[in-house]
């Protein structure tokens, strides 16, 4: 992980905004974690633990009396090892994919969380876990039912990435193995408590093994599946099932929860940005012609048939510059080398910083990492729309959300309590925004005015590629609108940042609003019916 394993050179790196950066020396034998803008190291790059917080608290939102248990009888193959081993194939750049980093930093997070029971005082089943870590000295046991929540430790898409010869589904991870594993050593995984399980599948959730898609509650990187969507193939193992959207992990120190809630919100819309927007894409290649990257393709043609005497967007250059190549993850890079991939993924992330726009065009799959990672740095999400083809777009209302393509120079705040369209697809697998996206506004995954009203600062493009251009003019004469927007965005940039090191449960972040999402979900009792 780049949190944890630096380039493998002595040189300096830079992060966040030119007026609220910080700079910090690597080196090849350590490991850096930024806190409170100090520098802590550790040793052993390959083994590094991720949290090292000596005092936990619960941030807001979190009741005190809330209380989770986590497995300790599955076999170590299945948690510790896999998680082992797939840090020191990231810090040995054996594997270059990015997004299924979510899992090894929440089970951390879950590990080292105050509410945690080490002991369960069950005498059917006799059950005494091992006590280990920060709140081992807590040795009361707690009864039964008054656990609100059981995680199940395995790190699903760790596994999947880490395992060879990979197959859509996971399908090269066997079903027995999971079964006897995982499913069959979850004890208390019955009657009225399945509900309370808790798995870790944080990926996108048409790549997790049938087995545990659509398995009790589970975070995942979306999107959300429903009776709605009429392609969900259900496994023997489905009664209730609920998925919990959660974001994906940015692993640079410069954008972990101490740094952006130190950044005064006036920040947020007051610093200088060089560029319009920033745009990084792969090579184009036959499978876009095939799914939904397509729409890429297509804005790369309408730049270069119709943009090409323009050189400002708005008066400010912009960026559009190939990163890497298109047959992996966006964030695989031409070059092979460690220091230098880490190196151009930080200069990304301060061109992001440096732009006032920065569009995400349509991935594989709904989520995309892009998204959360130019709202980390301050950077206004720019997307295409599209009206949903599924059961829920029967209820679409006439006005169907803010449509800023349209509106070039109209940018009052819409809402739409009935707004189903996609940023994704138009088709049958149109999820939309509140099925795709972490605790969006009408999802019910939190109480209503704590979830996060996206529309608010994301740029929606109705009618194609081909407004883009247009709509980003309109918007660049519009200053108040810009501030109005970037404002927005850095009210809601925290929770989609992950503490770790010095910053685990010190701030409101992804994880305790995950937390707090799941507690809510526990006491609605609201599950999707498989």
């Amino acid at each position: 992980l780049s949190l944890l394993d630096l380039p493998q050179s002595s040189s300096q790196l830079e992060f966040g905004n030119d007026d609220d950066s910080f700079r910090f020396n690597s080196s090849s034998n350590r490991n850096i974690v930024i806190s409170d803008k100090k520098i802590y190291r550790h040793e052993t790059p390959s083994s590094a633990n991720l949290l090292s917080s000596s005092s936990p608290s619960l941030p807001p939102h979190i009741p005190k009396a809330f209380k989770f248990y986590i497995y300790e009888n599955l076999p170590s193959k299945m948690t510790e090892d896999i998680e082992r081993q797939i840090l020191e194939a990231y810090s040995s750049n054996a594997i270059t994919y990015q997004n299924f980093k979510a899992d090894l930093v929440i089970l951390r997070l879950f590990r080292s969380h105050p509410s945690r029971v080490f002991h369960i005082n069950d005498d059917a089943n006799q059950n005494r876990s091992r006590t280990r870590g920060a709140n081992a000295a807590d040795n009361a046991a707690i009864n039964l039912e008054n656990i609100d929540l059981f995680v199940v430790p395995y790190p699903h898409a760790s596994h999947c990435l880490l395992s060879p010869n990979w197959k859509n589904e996971c399908m090269h991870v066997d079903d027995s193995l999971i079964q006897s594993q995982v499913l069959d050593k979850l004890n208390y995984y019955k009657g009225d408590l399945k509900r309370r399980h808790l798995f870790i599948n944080t990926m996108e959730v048409f790549l997790a093994h049938p087995l545990l898609r659509t398995i009790g509650r589970s975070l995942t990187l979306g999107p959300r599946l429903s009776s709605i969507h009429s392609n969900v193939n259900h496994h023997d193992n489905d009664e209730l099932f609920e998925h919990l959207i959660v974001p994906y992990f940015n692993d640079e120190p410069g954008y972990q929860p101490s740094i952006i809630h130190s950044r005064p919100l006036s920040l947020w819309y007051t610093h200088p940005r060089k560029y319009s927007f920033a745009y990084f894409y792969g090579s184009t290649n036959r499978r876009m012609t095939r799914n939904y990257r397509i729409h890429r393709q297509y804005f790369l043609e309408e730049v270069a048939i119709n943009w090409k005497k323009v050189g400002l967007i708005g008066g400010k250059p912009f960026i559009l510059e190939k990163i890497g190549h298109d047959g992996g993850s966006e964030s695989d890079i031409e070059s092979g080398q460690h220091g230098e991939q880490t190196q151009k993924r930080y200069n990304q992330m301060k061109t992001y910083s440096q732009s006032v726009f920065c569009p995400t065009l349509p991935g594989d799959s709904p989520p995309q990492k892009r998204f959360f990672d130019v709202i980390l740095a301050g950077c206004i999400p720019v997307v295409l729309v599209f009206n949903t083809n599924t059961k829920a777009a029967n209820h679409l209302n006439s006005d169907g959300g803010r449509n800023d393509s349209e509106r070039y120079g109209d940018f009052g705040k819409g809402d739409s309590k009935h707004n189903h369209t996609s940023w994704f697809s138009a088709d049958s697998n149109g999820y939309t925004v509140q099925d795709s996206y972490p605790w969006a506004k009408h999802s019910s995954t939190l109480p209503p005015d704590r979830e996060i009203d996206y529309e608010s600062f994301v740029v929606q493009i109705y009618g194609g590629v081909k407004n883009i251009k247009p709509t980003l003019e309109a918007l660049m004469a519009n200053q108040t609108e810009i501030l109005r927007r970037q404002l927005e965005l850095g009210k809601v940039a925290k929770y989609f940042t992950y503490g770790a090191g010095e910053n685990a449960h010190k701030y409101e972040d992804a994880f305790s609003i995950m937390l707090e999402s799941v507690i809510y979900s526990l006491n609605s009792g609201k599950d999707y019916s498989g």
